[in-house]
This record gives C-alpha cells, sequence and structure tokens, in this order.
C-alpha cells in the first residue's frame, strides 16, 4: 500500500511544496486507487511538514517546486519525492504514476 501526497491550491497541484497548507493524500493498492482525502495542514503546525506528511503515513510526494532541504527532510522519513510534475488535476497524477509515465523535472529543486 502507498499514501500519495499532493500539495494543492484550487483544485490542482500547487506551485510550491513549503507554502500549501491542503494536501490531496491518495491511497493506492494493487495500482488501483482506493481512497481519497483532502486534508488541511494547520498554519501553527509546531513541526516540520515532512514530520507531519511522516505521521500521516505518506509514503510519495508529487509536487513542483521543492526545496532541496525538505526533500532531504522527507528522504529521512523514507518518503520518495517526485520533483518537477506539471500543473494538473491531482488524480490525474497519481493515475501517471501508478501507470508510470509520470514526467518529472530535477530543475524546479530549488536549493
Amino acid at each position: 500500500m502507498q499514501k500519495i501526497a499532493i500539495p494543492i491550491l484550487g483544485q490542482k497541484l500547487s506551485q510550491h511544496f513549503a507554502t500549501s497548507l491542503l494536501f490531496d493524500i491518495f491511497v493506492v493498492e494493487d495500482k488501483t486507487i482506493i481512497k481519497e482525502n483532502l486534508m488541511h495542514v494547520s498554519s501553527q503546525l509546531s513541526e516540520s511538514l515532512p514530520v507531519w506528511l511522516a505521521r500521516n503515513g505518506v509514503t510519495d510526494i508529487i509536487t513542483r517546486k521543492i526545496e532541496n532541504k525538505d526533500i532531504n527532510l522527507l528522504n529521512r522519513h523514507k518518503i520518495n519525492v517526485f520533483v518537477g510534475v506539471k500543473l494538473e488535476y491531482p488524480k490525474y497524477l497519481v493515475q501517471e504514476y501508478i501507470d508510470g509515465t509520470l514526467e518529472t523535472n530535477d530543475k524546479l529543486i530549488v536549493h
């Protein structure tokens, strides 16, 4: 089972991971989406966003832009990061991920 989190703004992928207060989280089992849940991040979060995601069982992040330090923190919590993804609807991105056609671009990592 995987839990894939996508930071969203409006109804599509957010431009930047760290500024998102809303995540669309998908539970995937046997290459099928079995559950989708919107989770709000408190603006007064007492822990880092990567820690919050890890505590919520997230295994993978699909994002547009992200800072290198956040990638390192996510990786420490055994969360895979897919960077440079096009601004699209979350369910579409997860389906591309499942199908193995999700395109990424490491040039959008902020150093």
